[in-house]
């Protein structure tokens, strides 16, 4: 034993995504599969093992000329065939321990021992192949005068036979991250095509429309030139905002707020005084990557449940502040607050969808809490990694 098998590198592959039987497939399929990728191993490392069988036995033939060919392969092959049924216990070590930074002086504690448990044996193995095989030194020594001479010809072998399984192991588990990445990535692309669709059939819906139309309508007679063109302005300015959403999943929080913006004016103009609107938006928080449109099903919910459902005048208050490392984005109105059980009813579709989008782009690095106040209505929190846009985002 003197080197890797290329081949054996390669299966490993294989080994790695299929030794560990899937949930869903049954007992009799899951061993079938697994012996079928031990089968495959002990092809592989094979190579090696004639490899290194065929250089002991023409080095032997100098010497011999009646040196057998199956003695050179009872002696070599069976300790790489060894190294074969141990790939897939260095693999799952290798998944659980993993040789990065920051963990791997605690792997190291599990993957030292681990090595040095697979050596002894190894090394126990090739002695009693060489004694049955009729080698004369192994057969004149005692074992406590060879185990140390064999530690120090294979010991470096050893170490980088299982360094290697962990490296191969360790380059398929980040290629297998890197391509549930882009799936990721492209279910996000999905989603925000999906958001920005249903933030366009928010504003399109006949209710909304009938309501806007009907606002304006209320404005003309009145001869409130002014406000019924605010309003006509607020509504043609907000489509086209919403048509010209470029497919970036994360935006500066100004560009966020500005869309916001235009939506809520169109919302003031509609309940005139009624909607009072209060902003706490901290300056340092303007340049903050989030979301793109992941405020307006948040605001809207909280004038449709905080407002819309009584006749008197309502409020609906937004905050951005950095704490540390976080953004905290907040929607608060002074609403009757949530039923209970809300969460079971439909209707939901707009925080199910920011939901699942803090989640896919943010994993457990985020927090979405939406909660009765105590002093009345519903708060919507949001707390997000805090990552400035890039230099040439202007903020405003």
């Amino acid at each position: 034993m003197e080197s890797t098998s290329p081949a054996a590198s390669s299966v490993l592959q294989s080994s790695a995504v299929t030794l560990r039987p899937r949930p869903s497939t049954s007992a009799p399929s899951a061993l079938l599969l697994l012996a079928r990728r031990l089968s495959l191993l002990l092809l592989a490392y094979a190579v090696p093992g004639l490899i290194t069988s065929s250089q002991t036995y023409f080095y032997a033939q100098l010497k011999d000329p009646t040196y057998p060919f199956d003695r050179a392969l009872l002696m070599h092959l069976p300790p790489w065939w060894y190294w074969a049924l141990a790939t897939p216990l260095v693999l799952a070590l290798g998944q659980r321990f993993r040789l990065e930074r920051g963990v791997w002086p605690r792997s190291l504690t599990v993957h030292v021992p681990a090595l040095i448990g697979l050596m002894l044996p190894h090394l126990l193995l090739m002695v009693f192949l060489n004694r049955a095989a009729g080698e004369k030194w192994f057969l004149d020594n005692s074992l406590g005068f060879i185990l140390p001479l064999m530690l120090g010809k294979y010991g470096v072998t050893d170490v980088g036979i299982y360094g290697g399984i962990l490296a191969v192991g360790s380059a398929l588990e980040y290629h297998r991250r890197y391509r549930e990445g882009e799936l990721a990535q492209s279910q996000l692309e999905t989603r925000l095509a999906h958001a920005q669709l249903d933030a366009l059939r928010a504003q399109l819906h006949p209710h909304f429309l009938f309501n806007t139309l009907n606002a304006i309508s209320v404005l003309v007679r009145k001869q409130d030139t002014a406000g019924s063109i605010r309003m006509l302005t607020g509504v043609s300015e907000l489509l086209r905002m919403a048509l010209n959403t470029t497919s970036r999943q994360q935006v500066p929080l100004h560009e966020d707020l500005d869309f916001l913006d235009r939506y809520l004016d169109i919302e003031q103009t509609r309940f005139q005084d009624r909607l009072q609107v209060v902003r706490a938006i901290d300056s340092a928080t303007l340049g903050a990557l989030v979301p793109s449109l992941i405020l307006q099903p948040l605001v809207e919910n909280a004038i449709k449940h905080g407002l819309g459902t009584r006749s008197g005048a309502g409020r609906v208050e937004l905050r951005a502040s950095r704490e540390g490392a976080r953004l905290v984005l907040e929607v608060l109105d002074d609403g009757p607050g949530l039923s209970p059980g809300w969460d079971t009813h439909g209707g939901c579709i707009g925080v199910a969808n920011v939901r699942a989008r803090l989640h896919q782009l943010y994993g457990d690095r985020h927090a979405f809490t939406l909660e009765n106040r105590a002093e009345g209505g519903v708060r919507a929190r949001l707390e997000l990694p805090f990552q400035s846009a890039s230099p040439e985002v202007s903020v405003s």
